[in-house]
């Protein structure tokens, strides 16, 4: 891991009958350049949200990967979920 890895933490609020998917999903993952890993949590009070803790080589490799969908993909993606989500990065200190 270099110095400028980040990790990338996204919640996402998915539709009751998408969760599953929505969770297989993140193996796509593992195809991207610059990814390292990635954990995946489901919110004890509520099932359908679930928090992604992902491992990149930088912030741009994460970009890249998700500025790489078509406009059709993204939409079938966010129609599994119910709401906006939250995102943000962070840097080991």
């Amino acid at each position: 891991m270099s110095n400028k890895a980040i990790t990338h933490i996204g919640t996402l609020y998915a539709k009751p009958e998408h969760v599953d998917n929505l969770i297989q999903s993140f193996e796509g993952l593992k195809q991207a350049a610059g990814y390292i890993s990635h954990e995946c949590f489901r919110d004890l009070e509520d099932s359908n949200k679930l928090t992604l803790v992902e491992q990149w080589e930088s912030k741009g490799d994460h970009e890249n990967f998700v500025n790489s969908f078509s406009e059709e993909v993204m939409e079938q993606g966010l129609g599994m979920l119910s709401q906006e989500g939250e995102d943000s990065y962070y840097q080991k200190l």
